[in-house]
């Protein structure tokens, strides 16, 4: 099944792979992003109980309002999405998308590609600018998303992409898209 398929049942329309030359922050490390907490103390979040009535609903209506108003996307409602790279073992990288007119992120979208199953959200989506991360969560008790902003000011996390850029562990493509991030940021 190729990314349009994967994609298409949380209504997301496929639009292409991002460039991997591009200097964005890699889907591994923004997974991780929410740890690294602003000064504030805590990361805006949409967290909707599962014992409330219709849960992934609610909890779709929390991912919507929490990336349109946090920057995840505009009115063109595009954003990038981490997506499996073909061919590639365990490797990830952003994929263009856009949210069509009937969506359901939290729901289809997570039993397919964003997740693992029905109502449990397991993605990382970035802005088209490279500068907010939205991440779906679940546990026993709850699902929601965390939303992140101003990356490049976030030390712990360059001080990461720093780490991971210089560990010969660290997967080829995952250690050069680190280094052209923190080049980018100035780092």
């Amino acid at each position: 099944m190729d990314h349009a398929e994967r994609l298409a049942p949380g209504g997301l329309v496929f639009r292409g792979l991002v460039d991997p030359d591009r200097p964005l922050l890699p889907p591994a490390l923004a997974t991780l992003a929410p740890g690294y907490p602003p000064a504030s103390g805590t990361w805006p979040r949409a967290v909707v109980d599962r014992g409330t009535p219709d849960s992934v609903g609610r909890a779709n209506e929390g991912w919507f309002t929490l990336s349109r108003e946090g920057g995840l996307f505009g009115d063109d409602r595009e954003f990038l999405v981490a997506v499996e790279v073909p061919g590639g073992e365990g490797d990830w990288w952003w994929a263009r998308v856009g949210l069509a007119a009937s969506w359901d992120v939290m729901g289809a979208g997570s039993a397919a590609a964003l997740g693992g199953g029905f109502g449990a959200p397991e993605f990382a989506m970035l802005s088209t600018a490279g500068d907010t991360v939205v991440c779906g969560t679940a546990d026993a008790s709850s699902i929601g998303t965390v939303l992140v902003n101003g990356l490049r000011d976030l030390a712990g996390l360059r001080d990461l992409a720093e780490w991971k850029a210089g560990r010969p562990g660290t997967p080829p493509h995952e250690r050069a898209a680190a280094r052209r991030w923190l080049d980018s940021v100035g780092r």
